[in-house]
């Protein structure tokens, strides 16, 4: 026997730090003692189960040998990187980091022409059986899963920030960021600031994490529905102000469910529900008591962890259930401030929605299959479609689907009232003055995103186009500046439901005309990307040079004009209710002042043309903004920090610089300009911009956003400016 636990210790993992070997999850469950056993304990190995560990720091279930599996995959990828780019594949237990040389884990060795094969790749996870479901054992457990950060060795700091910020938006995703997103335009602005480069490397430090959602699962909580008045206020909380933008349920299918569940909890025996019930339940309840704010994040975090040992049971119906399983998860991410990885779980959606059809025409290809599971069909690839638009656009990604294979309808316009298996209960909105349903905003919605695709796909192409390419692009700018208008225009004049769902931006006419703002700015960003001091092609003419140099001038002008209008919106509908923030939120804010700061750096004309007073009134309506965030979440302090010395920095610029003062506003530009990518900018910087740059370089930046530089470098390809 001594002999036996000898063994049995020798195979365990070390223990680091004050972490200490702990039993599974099963023999926990079963009461069985655990022998500790790395990587399966002899229970689970007997009868054929995971072996998952929780991790105390963070609650979240991992294989035993989860962290030696990290490091052997670490190694293995140095040794491809060794291949192709030997100077920048540093040992991962580098010299700074306080680890000796004979715990690091070795170069690669041998001939750099025999690659290591794929087969040997090490996991993290068991390998899956054949007939296994795929979602049963891989989604659940990648919902509890965190990312896995890298080093980094030089990046600007602003541009450390918005990287992290843009993948926080798209749930922490920590990998390849493409030509939309604002990782490139935030190096622009740091090459025009002169933002000093961060050198050095260190690890991802999760000390400054705010407290949130999946930071801290409780397991053994026995499950318990909430009040009656509670679990109205969560349901209310949900259908209010998440339903009208992710209408991917049905509410009278949804009281069905919550129906059941009550009555089988009256009679104390929930194991006699449904999964699927009681995790769309959970779910919805998560989800609300996440909108009703950070006093509730602790319920909000139960129920999701109670909800997710559900899904295993609605994935395997492989059916529209699990769709809505999937995007339930997706929106949970968006609400909370830690996640799972929209563009994971997008991406998972899109192609569960592929796989059923539900991309093609309902009425051609699905014609007898009953009117409440064709409209929801459809209601689930578009919001599918919509959180995928956004991630992409966010990431600089390839979107999951491109638009040349949908030709599924819009949602009908009803209310879910309406729509039963039996047929249509009333006829869907069609007159534009006509009163709006809960429907209304989503369907105006997608018709915007259906635009940034068009916007991503010929302004921001995966590669670099010559320049003849983007000469002949004028028209394209101005045909998409005048959809945009359209849409802009054709926003329902009564879509305001502010009053009854005060917890939502979604439901009033003020996120309408946040999104138009924020995509005028995506339009014209990609115009604003060259280096001042830039030359024009050979190929492009002295009369294209004088018009581009007009254009991006007009250019700098309307997003100065969009980005203070953000700003303000912003701040008067985050002082004035209970709207609660998310990282969408935040990275469409933040963003919007960095460019109103930009523009002012960038263009004298801007300068000259905007009063001193304008200036600090935008930038203290971003920075309050961001000050309320930053309250209530610790990870957004260094966005504050950031925006309120820059914006300091930037109003004694324009205040030293000498211009006379200009009309209250900026005046609204027309048309959008036609412009080209390679414009030489004209004004200079301000002189004495780099005495107080000097000042930028001791702000404190988490260091939890430093993997991101050799992501950029490996996978990226941008310019260094």
């Amino acid at each position: 026997m001594s002999s036996q636990r000898a063994s049995t210790h020798t195979a365990k993992r070390p223990r680091l730090g004050e972490r200490t070997m702990l039993a599974c999850i099963g023999c926990k469950q079963k009461k069985l003692k655990c022998d500790g056993q790395s990587p399966k304990c002899q229970n689970c190995v007997r009868t054929g189960r995971d072996c998952l560990v929780e991790d105390p720091g963070t609650g979240l279930h991992r294989p035993r040998d989860y962290m030696k599996s990290l490091e052997a995959r670490v190694a293995y990828l140095e040794g491809l990187l060794q291949q192709v780019r030997p100077e920048v594949a540093l040992d991962h237990f580098g010299p700074n980091e306080g680890h000796d040389a004979d715990h690091s884990a070795p170069p690669p060795t041998g001939s750099t022409s025999q690659p290591m094969p794929i087969m040997h790749m090490p996991t993290a996870f068991p390998t899956l059986p054949e007939q296994s479901s795929f979602e049963d054992m891989d989604f659940s457990r990648a919902l509890r899963a965190p990312s896995i950060d890298a080093d980094d060795h030089h990046v600007d700091m602003l541009s450390s920030e918005v990287a992290l910020l843009c993948l926080s938006a798209a749930g922490r995703e920590p990998h390849y960021f493409g030509p939309s997103s604002a990782v490139s335009f935030s190096r622009i602005v740091s090459a025009t600031m002169g933002l000093a480069s961060r050198g050095g490397s260190s690890q991802h430090s999760h000390a400054g994490r705010a407290k949130g959602p999946g930071s801290e699962v409780p397991r053994e909580v026995p499950l318990r529905l909430p009040s009656p008045t509670l679990r109205a206020n969560l349901s209310q909380a949900y259908f209010n102000n998440i339903h009208p933008q992710y209408p991917f349920l049905h509410k009278p299918t949804f009281q069905i469910w919550e129906e059941s569940c009550l009555k089988a909890s009256l009679e104390g025996d929930l194991s006699s529900v449904s999964g699927v019930s009681l995790f769309f339940v959970l779910m919805v309840y998560a989800i609300g008591s996440l909108v009703l704010g950070q006093s509730h994040y602790d319920a909000a975090e139960a129920y999701y962890s109670m909800a997710l040992d559900h899904i295993a049971a609605v994935l395997d119906l492989d059916s529209l259930e699990s769709i809505q399983a999937i995007l339930s998860c997706a929106v949970y991410s968006i609400r909370s401030p830690v996640g799972v990885s929209l563009w994971k779980v997008s991406g998972m959606a899109i192609r569960h929605c592929i796989e059923l059809g539900y991309h093609r025409s309902a009425e051609k290809y699905h014609r007898n299959t009953d009117a409440l599971t064709k409209e929801m069909s459809k209601r689930c690839f578009w919001v599918a479609y919509d959180i995928d638009r956004v991630v992409a656009f966010t990431l600089g990604r390839p979107v999951g689907i491109p638009d040349d294979s949908i030709d599924v309808e819009l949602p009908l316009d009803m209310d879910d009232e309406n729509i039963t298996s039996g047929g249509l209960m009333a006829n869907p909105r069609t007159n534009p003055t006509g009163p709006p349903t809960l429907m209304t905003g989503f369907v105006h919605a997608i018709k915007l995103r259906r635009l940034w695709t068009k916007i991503s796909d010929n302004l921001y192409p995966p590669s670099i186009r010559r320049c003849g390419n983007h000469c002949g692009q004028r028209a394209t700018v101005e045909s998409l500046r005048q959809e945009l208008d359209e849409w802009r225009v054709n926003t329902p004049d009564q879509l305001d439901y502010s009053v009854s769902h005060p917890l939502s931006v979604f439901t009033s006419r003020s996120w309408f005309q946040l999104a138009y703002d924020h995509s005028i700015l995506l339009l014209y960003r990609h115009y604003m990307m060259a280096l001042p001091g830039s030359h024009t092609p050979a190929n492009c003419n002295d009369s294209t040079n004088v018009n581009d140099i007009e254009a991006t001038e007009r250019a700098l002008e309307e997003c100065a004009v969009r980005a203070r209008e953000m700003c303000l919106l912003y701040r008067r509908v985050y002082q004035s209710s209970s709207v609660q923030f998310t990282w969408g939120s935040l990275h469409i804010l933040f963003l919007g002042g960095l460019t109103y700061l930009y523009c002012l750096w960038r263009s004298k004309r801007v300068r000259d043309s905007i009063r001193q007073a304008d200036v600090v009134t935008t930038c203290m309506a971003c920075t309050t903004v961001l000050i309320i965030i930053a309250e209530r979440w610790n990870l957004a302090t260094s966005y504050r920090d950031i925006f309120e010395t820059l914006s300091q920095r930037t109003i004694t610029m324009v205040c030293n610089d000498g211009h006379k003062p200009g009309p209250t506003s900026l005046p609204a530009i027309g048309p959008g300009p036609s412009m080209d990518n390679h414009v030489p900018m004209s004004g200079t910087s301000p002189s004495g911009m780099q005495d107080w740059i000097n000042d930028l370089d001791p702000m404190a930046i988490p260091q939890e956003s430093e993997w991101l530089v050799q992501q950029l470098n490996l996978l990226q390809g941008v310019r260094e400016f």
